[in-house]
């Protein structure tokens, strides 16, 4: 079963394909995430948002607004739903992988029982601090990249190029590539799928 990417030059992938991409500027990460959700919503998607700096829930909110999307009645039957990372791990941050990935299945399950066609579901990593946290959440990437093929769910996880706290130099790039079904890259025109 195929879905709306909302990316111009990518228009349909698969369900249960976990995607990445990597972003330099809070406005790079917006304008990726924006089409991603309406396409979601538009599609009848349960679409989950949890964001990190530098692009926080309300910020989510005001870019959503600036491209002339009213998110409101979304928001409001529980279609969107946009948390800061803190609040939304605030229990995950206890559990292990597999935890998290069954709380990610629950959610699928409530949204098809819900009524909608699929879970959508980005989160924004700049929250890792160590290289422990690191190595920890390769391997819960690589635990999502089995669990989620072949399911109602879409995925973009979202990474910050950079030297700095929560950034990918070039090894992190390799390993965040490793563990995904393919990378989302925007050279100069339009969106294309890495493999």
């Amino acid at each position: 079963m195929m879905t709306d990417c909302g990316l111009p030059g990518i228009t349909r992938i698969p369900y249960g394909v976990h995607m990445c991409t990597f972003y330099r500027t809070r406005e790079e990460l917006a304008a990726t995430l924006v089409p991603y959700f309406v396409a979601g919503l538009r599609a009848n998607e349960r679409c989950i948002w949890i964001t990190a700096e530098p692009l926080l829930a309300h910020d989510a909110l005001a870019a959503l607004r600036d491209a002339g999307f009213d998110a409101a009645p979304y928001l409001e039957r529980g279609a969107l739903l946009i948390r800061n990372f803190s609040d939304w791990y605030a229990q995950a941050g206890r559990l292990k992988g597999i935890d998290v990935v069954r709380m990610w299945l629950e959610e699928e399950a409530r949204a098809l029982a819900a009524g909608y066609t699929g879970l959508r579901i980005t989160g924004n990593v700049t929250f890792l601090d160590s290289g422990d946290d690191w190595r920890v959440f390769m391997d819960y990437e690589e635990l999502v990249n089995r669990s989620f093929a072949g399911r109602h769910i879409v995925t973009l996880c979202t990474y910050q190029h950079g030297q700095h706290r929560g950034g990918c130099a070039a090894a992190e790039v390799y390993d965040v590539m490793q563990r995904h079904n393919c990378t989302l890259d925007r050279p100069d025109e339009g969106w294309q799928i890495l493999t």
